[in-house]
């Protein structure tokens, strides 16, 4: 019998991480895998690092590089004076910036996209953030992709993260899971989600974790934290999340639909230069109806 803990999509949300940790104390689990994106909308960071460097002293802990590991890599946190008059934009990026030792960024980097972990007695497991061959590929909800990844793969089983939604599918006989986020779970009620892979008899079965979240501590850590002012309709939204105020959209989403405004509005619009009033207008289609 072998059982490995998989956790995504931490995004900074070291209350999250806590409390899935001391659920998984007792668990009687043999290895850690952790599937990306460390840092983002909550103010945690120093804290999310510290935990998973404490952790990986003590058990055996796979690591696998995310979208938000990138960012920082490649320095979009820096302060680019031009990007000032859009916060809600670049504002998480530039808190974890600060907020990130140049330990951090140099262990991001060490970190592969893709891993396929191998244990005795059972199948290989395939894991990774977005897809095997891009870490912020949605490849398992959209069916080409799903049927590309899994026939240059050739796996028997692909665990992902990135869209922060508890999944179980198959392709043709590949098992494709994902465990959701521990930190910014998008699956309703909002709370902490992770896996337990059990393997025993020559296979792999999954067992889905919600556990309650605490989300006044995490507004109030928002709010203390000056994410509200560094960025602004961001912050708000993650706030909404939480409180279970939507269920339907994602950051991305969001961000996705406050880019199509200000093309409608200006003609063009190009990352990170997405002006507030266009952030305000999606967000307030989010909070008012939930529908676009």
């Amino acid at each position: 019998m072998s059982n490995i803990a998989v956790l995504s999509d931490i995004h900074g949300n070291h209350v999250a991480l806590r409390t899935c940790l001391d659920y998984l104390k007792d668990k009687d689990i043999d290895s850690y895998f952790f599937l990306g994106d460390y840092t983002g909308e909550f103010p945690g960071i120093e804290q999310t690092m510290k935990m998973l460097y404490d952790l990986r002293e003590k058990k055996q802990c796979l690591f696998i590089r995310g979208n938000k590991e990138n960012y920082q890599i490649d320095e979009l946190g820096k302060e680019y004076p031009e990007w000032d008059d859009y916060p809600s934009t670049i504002g998480t990026l530039r808190y974890a910036n600060k907020h990130l030792k140049k330990e951090d960024v140099e262990f991001f980097n060490s970190l592969p996209i893709t891993l396929t972990v191998q244990t005795e007695g059972l199948p290989d497991i395939v894991i990774c953030h977005g897809s095997p061959r891009k870490v912020n590929e949605k490849f398992a909800i959209n069916p080409q992709s799903l049927n590309e990844v899994v026939s240059e793969t050739k796996a028997d089983y692909i665990i992902c993260g990135h869209t922060h939604k508890e999944m179980e599918t198959m392709c043709g006989t590949t098992h494709v899971w994902n465990p959701g986020s521990v930190g910014v779970s998008i699956d309703e009620p909002y709370s902490y989600k992770f896996m337990i892979l059990h393997g025993c008899d020559g296979e792999w079965k999954p067992e889905f974790i919600s556990l309650e979240a605490d989300t006044e501590r995490l507004v109030s850590e928002l709010k203390e934290s000056g994410l509200f002012e560094i960025a602004p309709y961001w912050t708000r939204f993650t706030e909404l999340m939480i409180t279970g105020k939507n269920s339907k959209h994602t950051h991305g989403s969001m961000l996705n639909r406050a880019m199509d405004i200000c093309l409608r509005k200006n003609g063009e619009c190009n990352w990170p230069m997405v002006p507030e009033e266009c952030y305000a207008e999606a967000f307030a289609e989010i909070e008012n109806s939930g529908l676009y």
